[in-house]
């Protein structure tokens, strides 16, 4: 069979069923329907330069993990070490979903939300990534060696709820880091400066304050552009790409309660100042998606590289990644499948979740991380609920 049914899934005699054994083995599972053997499907491919077809709709779900059982490669050990370190990221868990429709023949919609909960500075943080795009197709010509060029016009945007480090060890680290003050030190409700030692109490409820260091407005908003075009050749799929990004990062570090007096008026006093991390930035970023059909099996294999410029002189240690996406498929039947894979990533978040990436977490950004994930992909076509009629030229025809 060639790689017509690909993207994905695969003629009408493939219907094999897994056992529940297997599946349990492949720590997923997977719901579908019947569709039409030559239209275009979705694997688990992030990026792809062929629009669905009109009428089409795809789902994919995947669980992502690391902690000191999964990383088979130590990673998280050897590269990272504490996460004592201001910077340093240690576990995560958390939950991908993408949705993608094909609107029109021209047109192809795509959304992605992942939730991400990273062990950082001794806290949770807990990132949610919402990202939009539109594909609208330039050109298509299935006797064309580059049969189709595509374009992604997209918005992104990470966020994660204010962190608050409160423990005291971590909150003096953080103070001397941010804002070196010599001879300050804060322990629960004491704070010690120049052989004093202070305790303020609220106004109102008049109890002791325990100061805290707040890192806030954690998040980033992205728009980008992304060029694409992809052939195929038997059994096996390319698709290339680049594109630009634009970015804006609002985070800022206070001590807090912000409003608590005659504290904060001591604190200035003593030359603490709030530090406002917010910067603009851009990234050009290229790569490649390649995808093969062996069997009952898919392999897709995403490699991207992005440099970002813009930065200021005191955050631009590290300005590149390399992140390599990679999962192997099993296909259930013609329009579902079931994979497991991972996410590796040369320079930890760098330029994925831009607002991690500051002044202070620079040092540790020249670290390896990545993830493990399972999930399935599942397929359907919309025109049987709604009479649509749906073109089987182009891509699908082949």
């Amino acid at each position: 069979m060639n790689l017509k049914t690909i993207i994905i899934n695969i003629s009408m005699n493939k219907g094999t069923t897994m056992s529940k054994s297997k599946l349990l083995l492949g720590c997923v599972f997977s719901l579908g329907v019947s569709l039409n053997a030559n239209e275009a499907k979705q694997t688990t491919a992030p990026i792809r330069s062929f629009p669905l077809d009109k009428g089409d709709m795809s789902v994919k779900v995947n669980y992502n993990r690391v902690n000191d059982t999964i990383d088979i490669f130590d990673l998280k050990q050897k590269e990272l070490g504490s996460t004592a370190n201001f910077g340093t990221i240690g576990d995560s868990s958390g939950l991908d979903i993408s949705l993608a429709y094909g609107a029109s023949e021209f047109y192809s919609l795509f959304y992605n939300y992942e939730h991400l909960n990273l062990h950082y500075i001794d806290s949770q943080l807990k990132n949610n990534k919402n990202d939009l795009f539109v594909k609208v197709l330039v050109y298509r010509n299935p006797m064309a060696f580059f049969e189709t060029f595509t374009a992604d016009i997209g918005y992104v945007r990470n966020s994660a709820d204010d962190l608050d480090i409160k423990d005291s060890v971590q909150l003096n680290k953080m103070i001397q880091k941010v804002n070196p003050i010599p001879g300050l030190s804060i322990n629960g409700s004491l704070i010690s400066y120049k052989n004093n030692t202070l305790t303020y109490f609220d106004a109102i409820t008049n109890q002791p304050i325990s100061p805290f260091v707040r890192i806030g407005n954690l998040e980033d908003n992205s728009f980008y552009m992304r060029f694409l075009t992809g052939f195929h050749y038997e059994t096996n799929i390319l698709d290339l790409y680049t594109g630009l990004k634009y970015t804006k990062i609002n985070t800022n570090v206070s001590i807090e309660p912000h409003d608590a007096e005659p504290m904060n008026t001591q604190l200035r006093n003593a030359g603490y100042e709030p530090v406002n991390l917010d910067r603009n930035e851009k990234t050009w970023f290229l790569g490649f998606n390649y995808t093969v059909e062996f069997g009952n099996f898919i392999l897709d294999t995403n490699y991207e590289y992005l440099t970002i410029w813009g930065r200021g002189d005191d955050v631009k240690k590290t300005d590149d990644n390399h992140i390599v996406n990679a999962a192997l498929s099993y296909v259930i039947n013609k329009n579902m499948l079931v994979f497991v894979g991972g996410k590796l990533m040369m320079h930890q978040f760098n330029g994925v979740i831009p607002y991690l990436y500051n002044k202070y977490t620079k040092n540790k950004y020249d670290k390896k991380y990545g993830y493990a994930k399972v999930g399935f992909v599942y397929n359907f076509d919309t025109s049987r609920f709604f009479n649509i009629s749906t073109s089987s030229d182009g891509y699908t025809s082949y």
